[in-house]
């Protein structure tokens, strides 16, 4: 039996897989609707509520100095709720929910450019169809010591493992890119997990503080609390401390404490973990370190012997002290 295919017949069938093939990669991601306001949250939220599969409602909050977009508006029992789009910084995927606001809060569509407007004006490779459908953005309103506020983004390509924050600042009614940093995100690094927008030194003007985690081994990785500046669209570090620190992938001959005991952070054979917390301090707030170094020796799951502490670190004009000097 000849089971050849007669060449006329394999010639058509290559035609149309090919023209089938030409069609799909014609076909753009849908646009997502455009939003009908925008909502700026200065002390963020305590509850924005995201329904869940099983017709359960999950509640977060919502960071500080947060732009969101505004999908809807309903009326509830005399209660005005505002459907909004919000990056969750744990799992890295964007969610819609509701929450209570004020209709005077409400901002005008065109307040802010929508997602789309501000890739484009970040150029390759966020003009290709799929990184712009994949690609969430957070905004943030920062004020700057001169000069008007500026519109942070943290830009996220989840699927593609790119991130990165970016400074707009508005020039003659546009917004144009200023500074920006790539954030590193893969499977054992998540990006960015926490961002939110602070008044810490008490002049007018907004300190936005990150947590971000580090992997230098497979047993040294811990999360950095980074606080910046935005001084005439650009980045500066005035701030960094670790909030979680283990380091286990090598011990010290002989167990040793430092002191200070700040200065045991990182030390081979420690586990730290802590919290940053921000008390007012003048005109403005000051971060303030709480909590422990952990000391291991090779070989025992548990820690030999610890030491908890506690450190305010003071603005001496240009940047916080150093936890760790």
């Amino acid at each position: 039996m000849n089971t050849r295919i007669p060449a006329v017949l394999l010639t058509l069938m290559l035609l149309v897989s090919t023209a089938v093939a030409a069609k799909d990669k014609e076909k753009k991601e849908p646009e997502p609707p455009a939003p009908i306001g925008w909502l700026h949250l200065p002390e963020g939220a305590e509850n924005f509520s995201v329904p869940e599969p099983d017709l359960r409602k999950a509640t977060r909050k919502l960071p500080r100095g947060v732009v969101l977009p505004v999908f809807k508006i309903e009326e509830k029992h005399g209660t005005t709720l505002a459907q909004l789009k919000a990056l969750n910084f744990e799992t890295g995927k964007a969610e819609m929910g509701w929450v209570k606001i004020k209709p005077s809060d409400m901002l005008p569509a065109n307040a802010y450019p929508v997602n789309s407007d501000l890739l484009k004006l970040l150029g390759a490779p966020y003009l290709d169809d799929f990184t712009a459908a994949h690609t969430d953005v957070e905004r943030y309103v920062v004020r700057q010591a001169q000069g008007p506020a500026a519109l942070l983004c943290y830009v996220l390509t989840a699927p593609l493992s790119m991130a990165k924050l970016v400074v707009f600042t508005s020039q003659a009614g546009r917004y144009l890119p200023g500074g920006a940093l790539n954030i590193v995100v893969g499977e054992m690094q998540p990006g960015i997990t926490s961002l939110e927008v602070r008044d810490l030194v008490g002049d007018g003007s907004d300190s936005v503080i990150s947590k971000e985690p580090f992997r230098e081994q497979a047993e040294s990785y811990g999360t950095n609390v980074v606080i910046r500046k935005v001084a005439d669209g650009n980045f500066r570090i005035i701030w960094q401390a670790p909030m979680e620190y283990h380091n286990l992938s090598e011990y010290s001959p002989k167990m040793q404490i430092l002191q200070p005991p700040e200065k045991n952070i990182g030390a081979p054979g420690t586990v730290t973990k802590g919290e940053v917390t921000y008390r007012p301090q003048g005109k403005g707030q000051e971060p303030v370190w709480k909590g422990k170094v952990d000391f291991f020796v090779l070989g025992r799951e548990k820690p030999l012997d610890s030491v908890n502490f506690e450190k305010a670190c003071a603005w001496n004009g240009k940047e916080f002290a150093p936890l760790k000097d």
